[in-house]
């Protein structure tokens, strides 16, 4: 059972690519005007505001991700490092490991505003957060 799993991911793995350009660019720049993170620009997410968290073996990339307060959104979570890793927040209830090259997506509940703890669990002595603020 377990080789057939592990069979499985691994064509998963090597199926999903991960898209590079101007999202990783956007990645760098970590406010907009508005203060807010600047959003993930990509047409098959178009309903929802979406930002990228990249994973880079141990590294989190923004290490702090400001949305706004009381709104829906999108995480894409994309590991582009050489070793897997594990997007976990215990405070947002989520958990996806990620094998190299790969990349999911979590819709997050309306948050209050504050901050909540994002972590690779591979790497736990590393932190990222998202700060949920109230729009002016």
């Amino acid at each position: 059972m377990n080789s057939t799993r592990v069979l499985f991911l691994s064509l998963l793995c090597l199926l999903t690519s991960p898209q590079a350009g101007a999202e990783a660019a956007a990645a760098g720049q970590p406010t907009g005007a508005d203060g807010f993170s600047r959003t993930f620009d990509d047409p098959r997410y178009t309903r929802l505001p979406t930002y990228l968290i990249e994973m880079k073996d141990g590294a989190l990339l923004p290490a702090e991700l400001v949305v706004p307060a009381k709104t829906k959104f999108r995480l894409v979570v994309r590991n582009v490092g050489d070793k897997p890793a594990e997007f976990e927040s215990n405070q947002l209830r989520q958990e996806k490991v990620l094998f190299m090259g790969a990349e999911a997506t979590l819709v997050i509940t309306p948050l209050d505003a504050g901050s909540y703890d994002y972590f690779d669990d591979f790497a736990p002595a590393v932190h990222g957060k998202i700060v949920a603020k109230a729009k002016e």
